[in-house]
């Protein structure tokens, strides 16, 4: 019997009337690219990571870590610090605004980037650190924050496995100064497609990851910068609007199995990641 991975059939029937109900409310306003549903859903998913500022919705998790590199003007001949136990597009990201990654190695417990190697790894190139929170779990973002404040570094985290996870009371994507998402339809909070946002808790860099996203726009034909087309379009941001109230219940359903399996491959000799509370 082939069981997928995630069943997004399964998961849309059980909400087939909110979804359905959603999708229409944005192709009768004919209000497809920004607008109140976008609006609505920033709010909504700011308040989900107890950040003051509404979140930026942008075209991907991808797109969300490219933007806020740039809003941290970090570009050719800077250093960034990160792990290479992560998906891809974190360096790729990096790479793309010309800058270098610095590899430095996990935690063998949570998987997670071990902070004490960051210490070592800084230089006078070091431009930020982009912790990723893995599988849902946490990186230890005390030390890490430590050491961006000594050495006057940004903080971008790249939570796009971790919707909802949190640190020692405050919810990823809070901690640092932005902090990235994905909405890839196989995250824990998926789109019907392509999606991301930006959250954080400097809210000057999040109003330029605003005008980043949307060309270095301003208002209508004003353009203060050269920007991208990275805005996340209003029937993706209605959509995980309705996903989003269930989000809370579809983690905890996600622990437990995982609790299951912890328990079930003990005394294998298969490791799994330790959850620190």
């Amino acid at each position: 019997m082939k069981i997928p991975l995630v069943d997004l059939k399964a998961q849309y029937a059980t909400l087939k009337p909110e979804i359905d109900a959603a999708m229409a409310r944005v192709i009768d306003r004919c209000s497809f690219i920004l607008g109140e549903e976008v609006s609505k859903f920033e709010r909504s998913f700011a308040d989900f990571c107890a950040v003051k500022a509404p979140a930026v919705g942008v075209a991907s998790g991808t797109a969300a870590l490219h933007l806020s590199l740039l809003a941290c003007k970090v570009g050719p001949g800077d250093e960034v610090i990160t792990t290479s136990h992560t998906f891809t597009a974190t360096a790729e990201a990096i790479v793309n605004v010309g800058a270098r990654p610095i590899f430095v190695d996990i935690d063998p417990d949570t998987y997670a980037i071990d902070p004490a190697k960051i210490a070592a790894a800084v230089t006078p190139k070091t431009k930020a650190i982009i912790p990723v929170h893995i599988y849902g779990h946490p990186a230890d973002m005390d030390p890490i924050m430590d050491i961006a404040k000594a050495h006057k570094l940004y903080v971008i985290e790249d939570a796009a496995q971790a919707h909802g996870a949190a640190y020692k009371g405050k919810t990823v994507g809070g901690i640092g100064h932005l902090g990235c998402f994905s909405f890839y339809p196989g995250k824990n909070l998926g789109a019907f497609g392509d999606a991301g946002a930006v959250t954080g808790t400097d809210e000057d860099l999040l109003a330029r990851v605003r005008r980043l996203r949307d060309h270095g726009r301003t208002t209508k034909y004003e353009h203060v910068e050269v920007g991208w087309g990275e805005r996340i379009d209003a029937l993706q941001a209605a959509i995980l609007d309705v996903k989003l109230t269930k989000l809370g219940a579809w983690n905890d359903g996600r622990r437990a199995n995982a609790k299951k399996y912890t328990a079930a491959l003990a005394g294998s000799g298969v490791s799994t990641p330790v959850e620190v509370s």
